[in-house]
Parts: C-alpha cells; sequence; structure tokens
C-alpha cells in the first residue's frame, strides 16, 4: 500500500524538477563530450603534454559557456515573444504560455550555470598560465604561450585574452552578485546598471578566443598509431621540427550567431518604437497605501494591448537609461485612447517620481512607453474559469478584467471569474471599490450575477494597527522631504519636529494625502477615521464580501473542487514568494488527491 504513494511522489518530484534534470543532463553531456574530444584527439598531443587536464576542462566549460550565452538571451527578446504570441495563441496557446511563465527562471538558471563555470573555465586557465611557464620547453617554441622558462604567469595574464578573459569575469561575478535577492530589493540600481554591461560582455566574449594561443597539429591522412608516433616525436627534436601547428578555431561564433541576431534585432525594433512618441499623463490620483494611480495618454494612434500585459516606462526626468515594468490596469478601447498603471511607491526610483509629481505637476514630466509586452496573466482573459489569486498591489493584472466585465457583461470569454484579494488594511480596497462594485451591478443587470465571485482578506487588525498609530508622535515621520534654504531636497527620518536644525526649514512636499507632522487635530481625525473606517458603509456589496484573517485554503480550494469536479483549472497568482510557494503546495495536493486538476500559473514580486 505504501507503494502507490511513493510512486505518486516520485512522479510529482520528477514533473516539478523535469526542467531542471534536462538542463544538468544537457550541461553534462557538453561538458563531457568536449573534455573527451580534447582528452583522445591526437591533434592535441602535443599541447596536452604542455597543459595536461587543464586544457580540456577549459575546452569543456568553453563549451557550455558558449551554449549558456546563447540562451541567456532569449527570453529578453520581448518583441519577439509577442510575434510568438501571434503564432501560437490560436495553435498552442498553453506552450506559450509556459514558456512565458518559465521564462525568468529560465533565464536565472542559464545564468547561475553560466557563474559557475566562469569560475571553473577561469582557474583552469590560471593553471594552463603557470604550465605554460613551468613546462615550457625549446622544441616547443611554436605552440607554447611563454617565451622562456619560468616566466611569469602574471605578464601571461596581461595579454589580450588574459585582459579579455579577467574583464569578463569581473562583469559577469558584478551581475552575479547583484542579482541576489537582497541586493534587488535594498539597491535596484546596482542590479540594473550592472545588467547593462551585458553589450560589453558579449564583445569580448567574440573578441576573447581570436588571439589563437590553443594550437593543435595538422595531422596528415595516413598516420599510425597516435600514442607510439606522438612519443616518438617527443624524443626525437629532429621529427618535431617537422610538425605543423595552427590555432585552434574559434567556434563561439555558431553559437552566438542566432540568438546574438534575435537579440540585436529585437533591440532595434523597441527602440525604434519606443522613440515614436511621448506619452503625457493625464491625470495623477494618490491611493491610500502610498499607491499612484496614472492614466496615460497612448504614445501613438495604433497602440493596442491586452488584458494582463505589460509596459516598461521610462521617465526623461528621472533617468535616460532605467526602464521600468508596470501592468497596465485599464487598457485602451476605440472610445478613450488613453490606459491606466498603477505605481506603488517603494524604492528610489518610484519615489523620485511622486517628489517630481508633487514639486513639478504631471504635465512637466517626460515619458517614453515601450510595449505592451505579454505576461503569463493574459490567460485569465481566455478560460472558461479563471481563479485569481492576488496580494496588494498584485491586483494590477486582474483589474483590466473587471473593466471588461463592466464595459462588456455578456461576453464569452472570460468565462467566470474567482477573485481573491488579500491586502493590509481595509482602505487599500477602495482602489477599486468603484469599479468592483460597478461590475457587480452591471453584471447583475445583464443576468449574469455568476460571472464574479470576488472576496477581500483584511489581514491588518484595527487594533494593532491603531496601537502603532497612538505610539508615534507624528502621522508619518518614517519618510519626509526637506528643503533647506539653499533649495537642496534631502531625505530626513525623524519622530520628533525638534529633531531638525535651524537652517531647516521643513517645507514637506505633500500629496492630496499629507505624510508630514500632524497638529493635534489632524491626529485625531486621522486616529479616527482609522477606528471607524468601514469598507461595508460606503459600498454594501463589498462590505459582505469582506473576511477578516488570511484565507483559509483549505476551505477555498475544497470550494473550487466542489463547484468544478474533474475538470482543468488554471490558477492565476500574483504576490510574494510565500504565498506563491503555499498555492503551489496546495495545488499539488488538490491535483494528486481528487479528480480536479490545478495547475498554478504566477507572477512574483519581491
Amino acid at each position: 500500500m505504501r507503494l502507490i504513494p511513493l510512486l505518486k511522489d516520485s512522479y510529482y518530484f520528477f514533473k516539478r524538477r523535469l526542467f531542471l534534470i534536462l538542463w544538468i543532463s544537457l550541461v553534462t553531456y557538453i561538458f563531457y563530450n568536449t573534455y573527451m574530444f580534447y582528452f583522445n584527439g591526437r591533434q592535441f598531443y602535443y599541447i596536452r603534454r604542455i597543459l595536461g587536464l587543464g586544457l580540456c576542462i577549459s575546452r569543456g566549460t568553453a563549451s557550455v559557456i558558449n551554449l549558456c550565452c546563447a540562451l541567456v538571451l532569449l527570453p529578453l527578446c520581448k518583441k519577439l515573444n509577442q510575434v510568438l504570441y501571434r503564432i501560437l495563441s490560436k495553435l498552442w496557446p498553453n506552450l506559450f504560455f509556459f514558456w512565458l511563465e518559465r521564462a525568468k527562471s529560465f533565464h536565472m538558471t542559464v545564468a547561475v550555470t553560466l557563474v559557475m563555470l566562469a569560475l571553473v573555465h577561469s582557474v583552469s586557465h590560471f593553471v594552463n598560465l603557470w604550465n605554460f611557464s613551468r613546462s615550457y620547453d625549446e622544441r616547443m617554441k611554436e605552440i607554447n604561450f611563454a617565451k622562456y622558462k619560468n616566466e611569469s604567469p602574471f605578464f601571461l595574464l596581461l595579454s589580450q585574452p588574459g585582459l579579455t578573459g579577467v574583464s569578463m569575469l569581473i562583469i559577469i561575478l558584478l551581475m552575479g552578485m547583484t542579482s541576489m535577492r537582497v541586493v534587488r530589493r535594498n539597491i535596484y540600481n546596482a542590479f540594473w546598471y550592472t545588467h547593462q554591461l551585458y553589450m560589453l560582455f558579449i564583445a569580448l566574449l567574440i573578441v576573447h578566443p581570436l588571439s589563437g594561443v590553443l594550437k593543435e597539429e595538422i595531422l596528415d591522412d595516413v598516420e599510425s598509431s597516435p600514442i607510439t608516433s606522438h612519443e616518438e616525436g617527443w624524443s626525437n627534436s629532429s621529427s618535431i621540427d617537422t610538425h605543423k601547428f595552427i590555432s585552434i578555431r574559434s567556434k563561439t561564433w555558431t553559437w552566438m550567431a542566432f540568438p546574438l541576431g534575435c537579440f540585436l534585432i529585437d533591440l532595434l525594433w523597441r527602440i525604434s518604437s519606443r522613440n515614436r512618441a511621448k506619452v503625457h499623463i493625464l491625470e495623477v490620483t494618490h491611493m491610500p497605501g502610498r499607491t499612484l494611480s496614472l492614466t496615460l495618454s497612448c504614445p501613438y494612434n495604433q497602440f493596442m494591448c491586452r488584458m494582463g500585459q505589460y509596459i516598461l516606462l521610462q521617465c526623461l526626468d528621472i533617468s535616460l537609461l532605467e526602464w521600468h515594468p508596470f501592468t497596465i490596469v485599464k487598457v485602451p478601447t476605440s472610445n478613450s485612447r488613453n490606459f491606466v498603471v498603477w505605481v506603488r511607491v517603494k524604492g528610489d526610483w518610484t519615489e523620485h517620481l511622486e517628489r517630481l509629481l508633487l514639486e513639478n505637476g504631471a504635465n512637466r514630466l517626460s515619458f517614453l512607453v515601450d510595449g505592451a509586452f505579454s505576461s503569463p496573466m493574459e490567460g485569465a482573459a481566455a478560460d472558461e474559469v479563471a481563479l485569481c489569486v492576488a496580494a496588494g498591489v498584485g491586483i494590477t493584472p486582474f483589474v483590466s478584467l473587471l473593466h471588461h466585465m463592466l464595459l462588456k457583461p455578456r461576453t464569452k470569454l472570460p468565462g467566470r471569474i474567482h477573485l481573491l484579494w488579500i491586502v493590509r488594511t481595509e482602505e487599500e480596497i477602495t482602489w477599486l471599490a468603484d469599479l468592483a462594485n460597478d461590475t457587480i451591478l452591471q453584471l447583475r443587470d445583464a443576468n449574469r450575477p455568476d460571472r464574479l465571485h470576488i472576496e477581500f482578506y483584511v489581514t491588518g487588525t484595527k487594533g494593532n494597527d491603531i496601537k502603532a498609530f497612538e505610539g508615534k508622535e507624528e502621522c508619518s515621520a518614517t519618510h519626509m522631504v526637506v528643503i533647506n534654504e539653499k533649495g537642496k531636497i534631502t531625505h530626513a527620518l525623524s519622530n520628533n519636529e525638534k529633531s531638525m536644525t535651524d537652517d531647516e526649514k521643513a517645507s514637506l512636499l505633500t500629496p492630496n494625502r499629507r505624510r508630514h507632522a500632524c497638529t493635534d487635530d489632524e491626529k485625531r481625525n486621522n486616529l479616527n477615521h482609522m477606528k471607524y473606517y468601514e469598507i461595508a458603509k460606503e459600498y454594501p456589496l463589498l462590505g459582505c464580501r469582506l473576511k477578516r484573517g488570511r484565507p483559509h485554503w483549505d476551505r477555498v480550494f475544497g470550494y473550487w473542487v466542489h463547484l468544478y469536479p474533474h475538470k482543468r483549472l488554471n490558477l492565476y497568482c500574483c504576490g510574494t514568494k510565500k504565498l506563491v510557494k503555499s498555492l503551489k503546495n496546495k495545488c499539488k495536493y488538490i491535483t494528486s488527491n481528487t479528480k480536479t486538476k490545478i495547475t498554478i500559473v504566477h507572477e512574483r514580486f519581491s
């Protein structure tokens, strides 16, 4: 009896890790095949006598590095992915969305492999430089990189292949270290700017092997046994002079030609399209939770996007290089040629954007838009039944579905949507309270009330929020923007107004909801608002759908299984890593223990 559960667990284990197993197998095969080629090849006998196994290891890792550098570019071809979507969306849509969902993990897996093997490759070449110097032989001047015996390996490292190799190692280590989650969350700019070195890395990668340091022997068509002939040649100096050697040909360009060509075409396409026209901010709304709602004009007349897609937004007043992704919460229509994105103020770029909006106003800022680009969340708009779970600002991919249902309540797709939104406070629900309330009423009028099932989960308790609020002397002393007499803007963290120096005149930049030090009356009003604000008073239809605490996933999934027995469902999730992991485990359990099959499709934010 224990054998069947064990077989099920083994099946799902290998199913979840199938890609990783295939990738490791491919890398191992390429490395082993190249290693044995240089280990047994007769044409590499003399260079192998000088370098030993360092030759085989360096060439084996070089082949895998070429593969990684070729594949790591493919997920970055956003425009070509759009073309791929138009081809596969009608033929095999599930395959395309599987690729979109796995594109990030695929890029990270290839990148980790690249960093690891770049270290091994570099160490093997450092050993090769040592062997070139230590194993120098007068009879083998033609194939020896050193000029004399015991030449300093440091001087050999200053050569063209040495400098390009060290430069590539530094770049790849910088990109790898800044890609760590702790760095991305705290110093995102370091991650972004180091990744802009990829073009320099690719150029160095192509130039690096062109010096022809490693050489192979030109063999005759008819030759005796390799061991006997080469050992005799090594002991007979006169016969060595008759051997001819040529540099080992670089194969990097053969690996890089197709993916690099695709990447460059995609890059030029994006650059040409993103600079066609600037977009203007038509409206700015400051929402609770320090979130901005930006209504933007379409960059050109033919600009179109689909529900669930995202754009890359650049503010020319902040940076000429940085592009940041934001999901489109309202897509443009024929009657309304604008679209909306929500920006959570978290990080230096979004804080700078918020400050510019408060200082200069929306009309003075210049923006460029790149996109729109496909996302795994697009599949929700084409499902008969879509299970959607969001946390905080992760609701953005699903807001456009509500807009679509409001405008077209009788369309066939999406069929029925189960939307669960987890928020910290009730005030956050006001982001889409009007939209959700109007959508529910519109669906009722269209006799399709069962098309939308929406629930709100408020995880923050009022008692804790009020206690924390009362413990502070000021409303939001965590972040203040201070302008001194010279006009210099600084960020200040303070809990007491007296902590500011005399020469700092606190001109605090305030949106509609002020975040600066409050008077006693303002503090009392905000406290009362926190105590008594209830979404049910303003929106009764939403109040009955609000629940306190986190979702009880056993009940939620049990309800879905009861509604849709013997069905294959997609669960779309956008939230934290912890939430995604929890839902993955529940989907696995339901799929393995019931006849309802649930596949999770997720986007994650740090």
